[in-house]
Order: structure tokens, then sequence, then C-alpha cells
């Protein structure tokens, strides 16, 4: 009972963050969308491996990639039909970010500017429709495509969680990537999401150093050296302590348990095709033997 009524609070308080945060048309509007299969590529260390050894058979899918993929050769190579950002920080204005996120944030737009000579839908939240810098972008590259989603957490009763996914108007926590990725896909009726490259091998590379400031070493596939670790920090550099990360960590994990339910809700088949990976929500398999 008590499990009950917090999860009813909850999904009030979902319904809220709804009225106050989410859009309620022109969700994900995509044209010629017909491919009932696609692949998310992560950025994992794993990925480089899991690239080259399904070269081939990635033509028979609509890719979606994250982040800092688009730094790699691997962005031209496979021309991705959709690239996502989801973070906040993508969009906001200058004056609230970090020099480290304002140079993250040019680095990719320089590079998707530079590299990409094909059409290509971006993925992103809302909020980005109120930015300077990005509106400023699609004026200047006419070859994106933006396509807009609400990344508002929706926590609560399951079957309301269902009804305000299914609308589009949140979906669970989006503390990683792959979480509006993967939500996203099932928006889009994709019938078979396969993910490669989503290590979340983070737990291990978690330290403590004499200065009392928690420590992640973050590696990805595009990384030509193994990165140092560093603070986490927020976008105004603060750093993140280390229950902060831990909890960010447990809301992910928790979040894919999320979607495995409601994508079996959907008759929606998810996968795990990476080569390593820490999540244990989706089926393993390899994409050669589906």
């Amino acid at each position: 009972m008590k499990t009950i009524t917090l999860n009813f609070i909850k999904s009030v308080s979902s319904v809220f963050k709804i009225i106050l945060l989410s859009k309620f048309t022109n969700i994900l509007k995509v044209k010629n969308h017909s491919n009932k299969n696609c692949i998310i590529l992560g950025n994992g260390p794993s990925l480089s491996n899991s690239l080259i050894k399904y070269k081939i058979d990635l033509i028979n899918y609509d890719l979606i990639c994250v982040n800092n993929f688009v730094i790699s050769d691997f962005f031209t190579e496979i021309k991705p039909t959709f690239y996502i950002l989801a973070a906040p920080i993508f969009f906001k204005p200058e004056k609230e970010l970090s020099i480290f996120y304002i140079e993250l944030r040019d680095s990719i737009f320089d590079n998707l500017k530079e590299k990409t000579n094909w059409e290509i839908n971006l993925m992103v939240p809302f909020i980005a429709q109120k930015s300077d810098f990005f509106k400023k972008f699609l004026n200047e590259n006419s070859l994106f495509k933006p396509i807009y989603f609400n990344p508002t957490p929706i926590e609560g009763l399951q079957f309301v969680n269902n009804l305000l996914f299914k609308l589009g108007l949140g979906m669970p926590r989006p503390h990683n990537v792959i979480i509006p990725a993967i939500m996203n896909c099932i928006y889009l009726q994709y019938k078979n999401i396969y993910i490669l490259g989503a290590d979340h091998s983070w737990l291990p590379e978690i330290s403590v150093n004499q200065m009392n400031e928690a420590l992640v070493s973050q590696k990805h596939f595009y990384d030509e050296n193994d990165p140092k670790p560093l603070k986490m920090e927020d976008y105004i550099s603060r750093p993140r302590r280390l229950h902060e990360i831990i909890h960010k960590f447990y809301l992910t994990f928790k979040g894919y348990w999320e979607i495995k339910s409601y994508a079996q809700y959907n008759r929606i088949n998810i996968y795990n095709s990476s080569e390593h990976s820490m999540i244990d929500a989706f089926e393993k398999r390899e994409i050669d033997k589906i």
C-alpha cells in the first residue's frame, strides 16, 4: 500500500512537470521514416571493435549516434540517419556554462558542420528551440533537420507512465543519452532496437583523491590514450559529490528497466549487442545472430 501511494504521488508530480515543461505538439516529426530496425551507437570503448565487426551489416539499419561521436572518422563512413544531443548544456547561453562545456559544445557543432554532406535528423530537446546558438547553426546549415522531443522525467504508476511515454510527453530520467535515444526510437515505432558501444563501465573507474574529490575515468572509443580520472562537474563547474555521482548511475540503470517494461508493453524488442556492457536490463545478443 505504501508503494502504491508513493507511486501515485510521483505520478501526480510527473503530470505537473509535464504541464510546466513539456510541449504537446510537433514531437519527433520525421519525414520518410520507414525502417523497422535501428541501431543506437553509444560511445563506449568497445564500439570501435563492434563497428569493424558489423560494418557490412550496418547498411541494413537506421543508425543513431550520440554526443561526441562526430569527432570520430567513423561518422563520415557510416553516415547516420539520426544524431541525438540531449544534454541541456548544448543549448544554454554561454554565460551559464563553464569554459569546458562551451568548448565541448563548439567542438561537436563545428565537426558536424565540417563533416556532414548528407541530410541528417538532429534529435534535440524542445529547449533547443530557444537557443540562439542552435537557431544560428540551423540557419547556416540546411542539411540538418531538427526533430524535437520532451526529456521531462516521468515516474510513478506504470500504467500512467506508459500513457505519458506513448504521448511523447516525457521519459525515465535521462541521466544518460542512451535513455532518450531508446525512448525516441520506441516513439518512432522501430520494432527492433539494437545497442552497440554502451559499455557503462564507470563503477570500477570511480575514485576519491586526497582532497576528497570524487573522480571518474570516462573512457570512450575515440580516446587515443587512456583518459585520466577527472572530477565530474555540473554545467557551472561545481564538482559533484560521490553520492551524487552514484545516484545518477543508479537512476540510469533503473531507467533501463523501466524502458524494458515499456518496450514489452509495446511489443518492441531491445537487444544489447555491445561487446562489453554493464546494462543488465536488455537481452544480450549479437547482431549477426538476429
